[in-house]
């Protein structure tokens, strides 16, 4: 009886010090690294540690080890040689002639180097002398105009209603009930037609007006002034960058078309087609609301998931994609779920159909028609960590009461030689740099 005490006594103890060690664990990690823990999380007292023989943590890798030169170093930037990588995303520090950045994971950084390239092109565009030539020419109807916009905004309206007025028949869809986020223009400069001149011009630099690049927003903001005052025509702007915006990385016609749309369309209309192509999808009406209006996804994240969403036709759950967007708690965390959901309906319409979505720890997975369990993740670098070793005995588990071939694990990026054995050893099938084969360019 004494040793059966002991035994209860020192579970106990174990017990406690897990948890213990996880509330630490939970108050130290950064925001960035939170979003990685959020992809991977799995409360460890919920099902029993797996003894492994060793596990690996986070550490620094080497850029120039897995990153090609041309994205190391370009004309105008930089990028730091040490990566950190927190056990599934790489964070980068890049220098450039326009400022030091910081971003998370591979795909942000070729995004942003994307935007780098564009914002050297735009650098090259004078306007000041144009900007205010233009006003000389033409200030007295511009001042006009946003004078009667503030003395008499009702009647402005009203006599416009032959003509401007039939942009705001839909307007009515969204009156109380959509948020404007971070990444918008404020909604005079939207009503003004700047934002208009603004898509016109980002889409002519292959980048996304949405962008929370602020060195970017500075010169779309300066040429789009410079156009809308009537000093610039967007023709004079070549655009050499190979950039399509978004979150797809891919130099398709297809995502050419959508990023055009997504600048080119006022945002309360992106949110209102938003919303009826999920009600379309018989969601949930409150849930496609709480997803439209969280502050973390810009009008372009939305729109690129809700694309993604809506070409993962014939399968189950889908709305299961809108309850893991709401716990997005920054643009980080929105953009890897978006991301998460492009590769899936890749999977669906390149490598096999899809028939189920089904959650893995906070996140989703799915299933084919023979039962195999995919596990699509926008990973830079998977190390066997805790939590993955948990979560991937968790996925064998399932697999093994179903019918099918067992499990794929699709990464973005690599693994570590550590955790390719340990999956391997489990007969898992593991495809990594899957993105050209889920996003191809001919797509």
């Amino acid at each position: 009886m004494g040793d059966w005490l002991v035994i209860q006594l020192n579970y106990k103890n174990i017990i406690n010090n897990n948890m213990l060690l996880l509330k630490i664990f939970m108050v130290s990690i950064s925001r960035a690294s939170f979003t990685s823990f959020f992809i991977l999380s799995m409360a460890l007292a919920m099902q029993p540690t797996y003894i492994q023989a060793e596990f690996e943590k986070p550490g620094v890798l080497n850029a120039q080890s897995f990153l090609e030169p041309k994205v190391v170093k370009g004309e105008h930037f930089t990028v730091n040689e040490e990566v950190k990588n927190d056990g599934l995303l790489n964070h980068y520090t890049v220098k450039s002639s326009y400022g030091d950045f910081k971003v998370s994971s591979t795909s942000s950084l070729q995004l942003l180097i994307g935007e780098i390239k564009a914002i050297a092109e735009m650098k090259k565009i004078e306007t000041d002398d144009t900007a205010i030539e233009s006003l000389k020419q033409s200030g007295k109807n511009t001042l006009t105009g946003l004078e009667n916009m503030v003395k008499d905004p009702k009647g402005t309206f009203e006599s416009a209603a032959a003509g401007v007025g039939g942009l705001f028949n839909r307007a009515k869809g969204t009156l109380g009930k959509r948020e404007t986020t971070e990444a918008e223009d404020n909604k005079m400069a939207q009503l003004l037609g700047f934002s208009k001149s603004k898509g016109k011009i980002a889409t002519q630099f292959g980048v996304n007006m949405y962008s929370r690049n602020e060195a970017l927003q500075t010169e779309l903001d300066r040429l789009a002034w410079a156009d809308y005052l009537g000093g610039l025509g967007v023709g004079m702007a070549t655009s050499v960058v190979p950039g399509v915006g978004g979150v797809l990385l891919a130099t398709s016609g297809t995502a050419r078309l959508l990023n055009e749309a997504i600048n080119t369309t006022p945002a309360s209309e992106l949110w209102l087609q938003n919303k009826n192509k999920l009600l379309e999808m018989n969601m949930n009406e409150d849930t496609i609301e709480l997803f439209l209006n969280n502050p973390h996804f810009s009008p372009a994240l939305l729109t690129v998931m809700v694309t993604a969403l809506d070409s993962l036709k014939g399968i189950d759950n889908r709305e299961l994609y809108l309850k893991v967007a709401l716990q997005a708690g920054d643009p980080l965390m929105a953009k890897i779920i978006t991301e998460s959901t492009v590769l899936t309906a890749g999977y669906h319409k390149h490598i096999a159909p899809l028939t189920h979505l089904s959650p893995i720890a906070r996140l989703a997975r799915s299933e084919t028609k023979d039962g195999t369990i995919v596990a699509i993740l926008p990973s830079d670098y998977l190390i066997w960590s805790e939590v993955a070793a948990d979560i991937a005995h968790s996925l064998d588990e399932k697999a093994k009461t179903s019918k099918g071939s067992g499990v794929e694990i699709w990464v973005t990026g690599d693994f570590s030689s550590t955790a390719r054995n340990n999956l391997e050893k489990m007969g898992w099938k593991l495809h990594n740099q899957a993105r050209t084969q889920l996003i191809p360019a001919q797509d």
